[in-house]
């Protein structure tokens, strides 16, 4: 089995003058839910697009070993923009797909759209957002892939679509099969995912398991004017009127414990992301 099921290295992704991709290296656990967490505009989607062949890019990447021409069967995508089947009624577009896909099951598709309550003979075009992205989901569900792949799957969803749709996507890792997941939504990343990445800006800030989040990093809240050396730590943030320093070393640890004044916080992913992404641009 391989170690990554998908591997980008030094990928770099421009737009004229804008470097939406800056360098970045990312490799995804096999049978894992792996999340890219990051603000709109972070350069997930380009990276995901860079990931399936759908721009021209500078750097290496393969999945599953293979480049994309060869892999692409074995992909289910879900993208951000959702207009493609938009001049097709949900039943067409079953029926396309089941033309041009060998790994597609009509039927999975049809039990899905109807569990989503999706009226099967009226035009994409008319959706809500909501229910185009309804649409993909069954689409994307239907296919017998090894990697699926989702762009923002829940926007435009309702409360308790979106969580069906996590258990969803929780579900397939629990079959075997490697999820790449992108999101801006916190709590939401929290919930499902396995391996999560922080990406702003273009560059990869942090990458780790979600489990156990909390019991290697360790948060404090010293007095301003404390003196420590920003190099020392993973990252330190420098608010009104205290610094927030963020550290997973234990002599680091040890030595924030005894500074007069110092206060140890919660480390959940929200405090985690805010250190870091503000830490990469509020540094002493």
């Amino acid at each position: 089995m391989l170690d990554e099921a998908i591997k980008v290295k030094n990928l770099r992704k421009t737009y004229g003058n804008f470097e939406a991709v800056k360098g970045i290296n990312l490799s995804l656990v096999p049978g894992k839910v792996n999340a890219l967490l990051g603000p709109n505009g972070a350069g997930k989607t380009t990276t995901l697009k860079s990931i399936l062949g759908l721009v021209h890019y500078s750097g290496e990447i393969t999945i599953l070993g293979e480049k994309i021409d060869v892999a692409r069967e074995r992909i289910s995508f879900v993208p951000e923009d959702k207009s493609f089947y938009d001049s097709l009624t949900p039943e067409k577009a079953i029926k396309m797909c089941s033309m041009l896909m060998g790994n597609f099951s009509a039927e999975k598709a049809a039990k899905q759209m109807k569990d989503f309550d999706l009226p099967i003979n009226k035009k994409i075009s008319a959706f809500s957002h909501g229910m185009k992205t309804s649409t993909y989901l069954a689409i994307a569900m239907a296919q017998d892939a090894d990697i699926f792949i989702f762009d923002e799957p829940t926007w435009g969803l309702d409360p308790l679509r979106r969580d069906e749709v996590l258990e969803m996507i929780s579900a397939l890792s629990e079959r075997g099969k490697t999820v790449l997941y992108t999101s801006h939504i916190i709590p939401e990343v929290e919930k499902i995912a396995d391996v999560f990445s922080i990406m702003y800006k273009g560059v990869i800030l942090y990458t780790g398991e979600m489990k156990g989040l909390d019991g290697r990093f360790a948060l404090y809240s010293l007095p301003l004017r404390t003196a420590i050396d920003k190099n020392d730590f993973t990252a330190v943030v420098k608010e009104a009127n205290v610094l927030k320093v963020l550290t997973d070393n234990p002599k680091e640890i040890a030595r924030l414990k005894e500074i007069e004044g110092s206060k140890r916080e919660e480390v959940n992913l929200e405090s985690f992301f805010g250190t870091i992404v503000r830490g990469n641009k509020h540094v002493l």
